[in-house]
């Protein structure tokens, strides 16, 4: 628990209390939700007063609540575990009732979340800032947590409202921001060749070890020296199956793939997945493409050539790295609309070019 006495610019103070969630914070914690977003906040689950009792029982998601003098909820938090398919921990939904903005609450909430954290064994702290305004990004900048990568086209903007303005895009569209905890080493990385340089310096931003395979691995050769074929038959000296899960969802139009082992048969899977969820209106796709596996660099340019095009890391979040590689469908990318910190926008002004090289 931390108390903090702060003033607004003209002056008036307001007395703040951080503590971990208490029986009885559900409706506080809702409020602060439908202040900010109304019915359409994009974790439904969250109005759901059982289901904050029960995440905060199980332990899988740590409920923070920021206290005003007089005990109302004027803002709230989460850090959020994924065991066990990830071993990062998220800084995730920071919303604070409007009244209660301008007092400069946000920063120390991050801090005392970012305490609790680090108190854990996590291999990394993430976070997925949105992109319609800065100040996630710039506040978690300073307590150590680097921009990665782009999540794009997440959310439909007809669906989720807020107070920001989102320009021309019609979907929602995040950061990814990350800081090294336990997991100080990424191993062997395996990028297009393009790309290397790039991502580099986006491990080396983290301070841990990686090494990215030689020229040599990321050429075309087989063993025996001929070249391998530049069509699906790319993949033939890999397993027969590629292991990889997806989930729809069906209200945000959005698809997300996790690929963690590549094999034959990708590109047959797939046909089947955007044969089953047509890239059409407002339905966009996500590819997560581990990295440390030897065929990344194969399939990135076979999905590539299926009309994907590379957004970014998701570093240091399990036992596996991840290439992010976005398809947009029919939906346009404004990315001069984005709200981006002076890091984010170098990184968007890569991605940006990436988008370009697809539509030519």
């Amino acid at each position: 628990m931390g108390r903090l006495m702060l003033k607004n610019k003209e002056g008036d103070e307001l007395e703040v209390t951080f503590c971990r969630y208490r029986e009885g914070d559900e409706r506080g914690m809702i409020d602060c939700i439908r202040d900010e977003y109304g019915n359409t906040y994009f974790k439904r689950e969250f109005y759901v007063p059982e289901y904050i009792k029960r995440k905060a029982e199980e332990g899988t998601i740590t409920f923070l609540t920021a206290r005003t003098q007089d005990d109302e909820i004027a803002g709230m938090m989460i850090l959020k575990q994924f065991y066990p398919e990830e071993s990062m921990c998220e800084i995730a939904s920071q919303i604070f009732r409007k009244r209660y903005r301008g007092y400069g609450i946000a920063m120390p909430f991050f801090e005392y979340g970012m305490e609790i954290l680090r108190s854990r064994s996590y291999t990394a702290a993430f976070c997925l800032p949105v992109l319609f305004h800065t100040v996630t990004q710039r506040l978690l900048y300073r307590i150590g947590l680097r921009a990665a990568g782009l999540v794009l086209n997440v959310f439909d903007l007809d669906r989720v409202i807020h107070s920001y303005d989102n320009g021309r895009n019609r979907k929602h569209s995040q950061g990814v921001q990350v800081c090294a905890l336990g997991k100080t080493d990424a191993g062997i990385l395996y990028m297009p060749a393009r790309h290397r340089d790039f991502c580099g310096k986006i491990y080396r931003s983290l301070g841990v070890k990686f090494q990215i395979a030689e020229p040599k691995e990321n050429t075309a050769e087989m063993s025996d020296g001929q070249e391998r074929d530049s069509g699906e038959n790319a993949l033939g000296v890999f397993p027969g199956y590629t292991d990889m899960t997806y989930k729809n969802d069906d209200l945000q139009a959005n698809l997300e793939i996790r690929i963690h082992r590549v094999g034959q048969d990708l590109p047959a899977r797939m046909r089947q997945l955007h044969s089953r969820f047509p890239l059409r209106g407002k339905q966009t796709a996500g590819i997560f493409l581990n990295c440390n596996d030897p065929g990344a660099i194969r399939s990135c340019e076979l999905l590539e050539e299926m009309g994907y095009f590379f957004t970014g890391l998701k570093p240091l979040c399990s036992q596996r790295e991840y290439l992010i590689l976005h398809h947009p469908g029919e939906v346009e990318i404004y990315f001069d609309d984005y709200q981006a910190t002076e890091e984010f926008q170098r990184l968007i002004q890569y991605i940006e070019k990436e988008y370009q090289k697809r539509r030519k």
